[in-house]
């Protein structure tokens, strides 16, 4: 089987279990990990499965999970000379939990730290999006790329408050409002791993957000650069994936660097708690 044939595999295998669950979930299912941050006994179950596969097939690499089941490492522990597989079992759970679909199976794989091969699954649409570097991107097998859109006033961006982080509520709310004047509009849908996969297939032409993890984003990135797309940090560089909490990504260069120029009151941030980069 070949790697996106794997990753393809494993998406739809959490996604019939989070399906299953969908609307399902009560209060009692529901963990409280930190302020505003939720996970169920669905991610955990999704997860799991994941993992369990993924040891199946190959026993010797590497898995960063957002739950940090057995089995996983976390990104302090990742040995970059290995093999490293980064999942997030349900992308946008306060979604999930209250039955709406906006939310995702997100799953990459990394070598020398950087995507190779990615997959983000909607169960609920039966959306799959899939990305080779170097290869391209596809939807449900076909074809796609990033939309052409060039100009900030004429773009659809998606955007994400750091809602965890109160801290720094107001400086975020300065940036959307810079942005929210500057663009066609703005839509929050609570997943950062869809709204990356809608970019890369254009149905947004931007997004951009303070106070991601990897897991959030590293099957989605490589879907927008997949599809002619560009996605770094508020920095503009590539690199640092497992530390970065940060991202902006755009269909076109010209785009990526309007919306960079707008988020960057954000650009301090980066340096001070509780987003800049440590290995742990």
């Amino acid at each position: 089987m070949s790697m996106i044939g794997l990753l393809s595999e494993l998406a739809k295998a959490g996604g019939r279990i989070a399906r299953e669950h969908f609307s399902l979930v009560k209060d009692q299912d529901i963990t409280v990990k930190g302020s505003r941050d939720y996970v169920s006994h669905v991610d955990r179950q999704v997860e799991v499965e994941l993992v369990r596969r993924i040891r199946a097939r190959h026993p010797d690499h590497q898995i960063l999970g957002e739950e940090s089941s057995p089995g996983t490492v976390t990104a302090a522990q990742w040995e970059p000379h290995r093999p490293l597989w980064v999942i997030d079992p349900i992308d946008g759970t306060t979604n999930f939990i209250h039955g709406l679909p906006a939310f995702a199976i997100s799953i990459a794989f990394l070598d020398a730290g950087q995507p190779r091969f990615s997959a983000v699954y909607q169960p609920i649409s039966d959306e799959l999006f899939t990305a080779e570097r170097g290869a391209g991107l596809w939807l449900n097998g076909q074809r796609r790329y990033t939309s052409a859109c060039n100009e900030l006033d004429r773009a659809l961006v998606g955007s994400a408050l750091p809602f965890r982080f109160p801290e720094a509520h107001q400086d975020a709310l300065l940036v959307f409002e810079r942005i929210q004047r500057s663009c066609d509009d703005q839509r929050r849908s609570g997943s950062a791993a869809l709204d990356l996969a809608y970019v890369a297939v254009g149905r947004l032409d931007a997004y951009y957000e303070l106070g991601i993890y990897p897991w959030d984003t590293a099957a989605g990135e490589l879907l927008v650069r997949s599809g002619g797309g560009v996605a770094t940090d508020f920095r503009g560089s590539t690199d640092g994936l497992l530390q970065r909490r940060s991202i902006v990504s755009a269909g076109t260069q010209a785009l990526h660097a309007a919306l960079l120029q707008e988020a960057a009151p954000l650009l301090p941030w980066l340096d001070r708690a509780p987003f800049a980069a440590t290995r742990g």
